[in-house]
């Protein structure tokens, strides 16, 4: 091979390289904002149920209604430090997953059709009887559904890079597990 050949291909290999390193780098980014997002959206659901559980002893809602939401919120608290998916992208080391990782998702949609039962089906009048509590659930509300938008939409992203020949080819995501969203019911 001439020289020019030589300094064609070390020129094609500096690319490739080049471009690698880019993936790899946007890969290592895109994982780090799931975790970011799925943090928010651990953060906004918590805070959805202690706001539904304020509104369920204010005293707004009649027994009945007090009561279902009441008991849907403590056990979305209770429940909080399960993972909303189980994937283990956010796990420091391999451990057993919980019994049933779907549980959590169950109760937080539990929650949300317990809301809808009770706090949507109220008179515009009775909600404003509520005062601030009822803004705040419903601020809460709306920021699970922003923030799991947000984390679905980065999972989306890492699943296409991901599947990108030269990621694949030069395994360049590791060993990290693949994100999986987060779909619940949060209306």
């Amino acid at each position: 091979m001439s020289a020019p050949w030589w300094i064609a291909l070390v020129l094609v290999l500096f690319v490739l390289s080049m471009v690698a390193v880019v993936v790899a780098r946007r890969i290592d980014r895109l994982h780090r904002q799931v975790l970011r997002s799925r943090r928010a959206l651990e953060y906004a659901l918590t805070a959805r149920a202690q706001y539904a559980h304020d509104f369920a002893v204010s005293g707004a809602l009649d027994i009945a209604g007090a009561v279902l939401l009441a008991d849907a919120a403590d056990t979305c608290l209770r429940e909080g430090m399960l993972p909303i998916v189980d994937d283990g992208l956010d796990a420091l080391l391999p451990v057993t997953p919980p019994e049933s990782p779907g549980d959590r998702r169950s109760l937080e949609s539990d929650l949300s059709r317990t809301l809808r039962l009770t706090v949507d089906e109220m008179d515009p009048e009775e909600k404003t009887g509520a005062g601030s509590l009822a803004e705040r659930l419903e601020r809460a509300r709306l920021d699970v559904r922003m923030t799991r938008s947000f984390h679905n939409s980065h999972v989306d992203q890492i699943r296409r890079l991901r599947r990108n020949p030269l990621a694949r080819l030069l395994h360049l995501a590791g060993n990290a597990p693949l994100p999986v969203t987060v779909d619940i019911d949060d209306e």
